[in-house]
């Protein structure tokens, strides 16, 4: 029978580890069958058989528990965000589920064993329990919301050296789609997620859409404004005959300018945003450092 002080330690990092294990399973498994997939389509518009995806007994078993949460189906919101976090292949949505389920069984566990643990009240323990339990709820969807803003950031922050590269290609004389296709190469080792964008783009016109549509999905998929200006730049270009290129350079330089701002705001906020912590962890520690053996002295004086 294990001391009744190892079983909080025991229990949180059982719940690290299960997250962590969770959060891996999810990440592995979207990556692999999303490179594995576009590894299958050529330069030259040439399709292969599509390879048969490793079993993960823990993501099926995740899969398995979410699916049946979800037997009307997933909502086209949360779609939406899976895919900006960068998870577009089949079962995601039940996976993600599955998650979530498991996260709140763990919490509510969690919180049941440091109620019996401790003693306190029935209504203590009652709100203690609510809380695990929306605890466990809320971490796979604020873990979901971290990744669509890492990634959405990543693609805005690649997308200026990206243009640079297209509007270059372009002016050596390259189509459009000669031109986008070797960007997607160039940006694979810059900007995975980028690259990933646009190696979906050139999938869904060998798969019959038209360029339009594929920049207008990419956009909405992908979540990024800057994205949706540069499909908008493109489609123009090619509805009224202008130069691509031109509009290209132009837009990499505002898309410049905006990373500048937006890096001069980063930094003005800075000194707001350390206010907090110098307050609370320094401030303290100097004030007690400068007026401690003074205010010690007078009470030593006060009371003599």
């Amino acid at each position: 029978m294990l001391p009744p002080e190892m079983l909080i330690p025991m229990a949180v990092f059982a719940i690290v580890a299960l997250s962590g294990a969770m959060i891996i399973a999810t990440n592995r498994r979207g990556r692999r069958t999303l490179d594995a997939r576009l590894k299958q389509i050529r330069t030259d518009g040439a399709v292969l058989s599509t390879p048969q995806e490793q079993p993960n007994p823990l993501a099926d078993l995740l899969g398995r528990i979410g699916g049946l949460s979800v037997l009307g189906g997933p909502s086209p919101k949360l779609r939406q965000t899976l895919s900006r976090a960068g998870y577009n292949q089949r079962g995601v949505a039940e996976l993600f589920f599955g998650i979530k389920i498991t996260s709140l069984i763990v919490g509510v566990a969690a919180s049941i064993i440091a109620v019996t643990q401790f003693e306190v009240s029935t209504a203590m323990g009652v709100l203690i329990v609510v809380a695990g339990a929306a605890g466990g709820t809320m971490i796979p969807n604020f873990v979901l919301s971290q990744k669509v803003k890492k990634r959405t950031g990543e693609i805005r922050d690649a997308l200026p050296n990206a243009i640079d590269l297209l509007e270059v290609c372009v002016s050596a004389g390259m189509g459009v789609d000669q031109a986008w296709n070797a960007t997607t190469e160039e940006m694979r080792e810059a900007s995975p997620a980028l690259a990933d964008e646009m190696a979906l783009v050139n999938l869904e016109m060998l798969l019959g859409a038209r360029r339009p549509e594929a920049l207008k999905n990419m956009a909405e998929r992908s979540g990024a404004e800057d994205l949706a200006s540069l499909s908008s730049i493109i489609s123009q270009a090619d509805r009224f005959g202008t130069s691509v290129a031109d509009a290209l350079r132009t837009f990499a330089e505002t898309m410049r300018e905006m990373r500048s701002q937006r890096a001069e705001e980063s930094a003005e906020k800075m000194a707001i945003k350390l206010l907090l912590p110098m307050v609370i962890f320094i401030f303290p520690v100097v004030l007690i450092v400068s007026a401690g053996p003074a205010a010690l002295k007078m009470v030593e004086l006060l009371s003599n």
